[in-house]
């Protein structure tokens, strides 16, 4: 997953330094006003920023009209129920007491993130594969599947739409943010290693490449098995 932060106070330096050194991609802003503009040109699992921006130039309701379904995260110190309340009414998903402890706060920004995509636990079944969310891992029963960490990115990204077009534009802006994007053969290579390591698998999960659109999850029923009547 892919997290917007704006890291205006040591708190939200930390945490974006936390969730960055376990693998987690991160797009950083150091100035509140930059927030809505990072968020307007690439695509984020979750915003958070210090309550203090709204202040300044950022706007809830303007952050939530971009990408309605991007959860956004408020940091405040001690805020008081009816701020919290007016916050929550704007269009923030939750509000973090400041004070909150380091591991604290990565749970629950994490919890939000996936839920926001389907997933009420970091353990996601996709097929034969399973997720481990938070580690970064994919195990295929009890072998962990070697996969550097683009290659995870990617896997991850279309395996949370089983079935939907990943649009190949969206999957490049969140596995490379602001950073170059490779030219379109060197992405292509990425996607022959990952179809790779799934081979031993492919009659159970496929990844679909939909020309000119993107890329499709698909999990294959097995052979001869027969859908449940309808009631």
């Amino acid at each position: 997953m892919r997290y917007l932060i704006a890291e205006t106070s040591w708190k939200t330096v930390g945490l974006s330094k936390a969730v960055s050194d376990r693998g987690t991609l991160v797009t950083r802003c150091e100035a509140g006003e930059e927030i809505e503009d990072f968020h307007k040109i690439g695509e984020h699992d979750l915003v958070v920023f210090d309550a203090i921006q709204l202040l300044r130039q950022t706007s809830l309701i303007r952050l939530r009209e971009l990408h309605p379904d991007s959860p956004i995260v408020l940091i405040a110190r001690s805020p008081d129920a009816e701020q919290i309340a007016a916050w929550l009414t704007a269009g923030a998903d939750t509000v973090i007491d400041e004070t909150a402890p380091l591991a604290e706060m990565i749970a629950r920004i994490d919890a939000i993130a996936r839920r926001a995509q389907g997933a009420a636990s970091p353990r996601l079944n996709c097929g034969p594969l399973t997720f481990d969310l938070d580690a970064r891992r994919v195990h295929l029963g009890d072998v962990t599947l070697s996969l550097s960490p683009k290659l995870y990115e990617i896997l991850e990204y279309i395996a949370l739409r089983p079935g939907r077009l990943a649009a190949r534009e969206s999957l490049l802006g969140h596995v490379y943010g602001f950073e170059n994007e490779p030219a379109p053969r060197v992405f292509d290579v990425y996607m022959c290693n990952l179809r790779a390591h799934l081979a031993g698998i492919a009659d159970a999960v496929r990844i679909e490449t939909v020309r000119g659109a993107g890329y499709r999850l698909e999990l294959v029923e097995p052979a001869g098995a027969q859908k449940p009547l309808a009631a």
